[in-house]
């Protein structure tokens, strides 16, 4: 293993996990609320790494949902990993065996995504910078979410700490460190307005698994048309 691109995997994943701390927390703590153990919270986090997917299966538990409706659920809403992982193919092929990158990529995230496709415009992926990465974001995730389980039955509402704004900043930091050129910018802007479109009119259902999906491929489409004419 690669000791300077495990370090920077690692140096790289800061900024996600000080942005996963009062994420997975506030999960911890939503968690303990539902009625779960610090052990069942904690090792969903573990299992699952999904903080959205989390989020919602919390929702309909507390609703009381069934298990099925959890599990579709979560394959619905993130669907976009399919996409993400298929953009990272011809960056990793040829440099990351297949087995251990797919391994590695059980940690890909939105954040994660963003921070090494960063990375991957102007250095080789390396299966130590992989691991310094996901890694440290998982352990991340799971540590905020076992001290918010922990505490749970101490801080109540969380909404009053003002958590849920901790995900939009850090989405915009990535987004602003991903955006390189004129190019990037329309891309970027293209994706947001279909995204609200979509969810505009499509039922609120509907829209919440399948907006940023369409938007994605729609967006995407529209880079690489300004790629060829470019």
């Amino acid at each position: 293993m690669q000791k300077h691109e495990l370090q920077q995997g690692i140096k790289d994943s800061i900024p996600i996990i000080l942005g996963y701390l009062p994420l997975g927390f506030a999960f911890g703590v939503l968690a303990n609320e539902a009625g779960m153990s610090i052990l069942q919270a904690t090792t969903m986090s573990i299992l699952c790494f999904t903080g959205a997917g989390q989020y919602v299966a919390i929702g309909i538990i507390q609703a009381g949902g069934a298990i099925f409706t959890v599990i579709m659920a979560n394959i619905l809403l993130n669907l976009r990993y399919s996409l993400f992982s298929t953009s990272l193919v011809p960056y990793l092929k040829g440099h990351v065996p297949t087995a251990l990158g797919s391994l590695l990529s059980y940690g890909l995230t939105d954040e994660t995504y963003a921070v090494a496709m960063n990375r991957y415009q102007e250095h080789a992926p390396t299966a130590s910078y992989m691991a310094g990465l996901n890694l440290s974001a998982h352990l991340g995730w799971i540590s905020s979410t076992l001290l918010g389980a922990v505490l749970g039955g101490y801080i109540g509402n969380t909404d009053r700490f003002g958590l849920d704004f901790a995900l939009p900043a850090m989405y915009t930091c990535l987004l602003i460190f991903m955006l390189r050129d004129k190019s990037d910018v329309i891309v970027a802007i293209s994706s947001a307005f279909f995204c609200l479109l979509i969810g505009y009119f499509m039922p609120a259902a509907m829209a919440n698994m399948f907006n940023i999906i369409i938007a994605t491929v729609i967006a995407a489409s529209l880079g690489v048309l300004i790629s060829e004419r470019d």
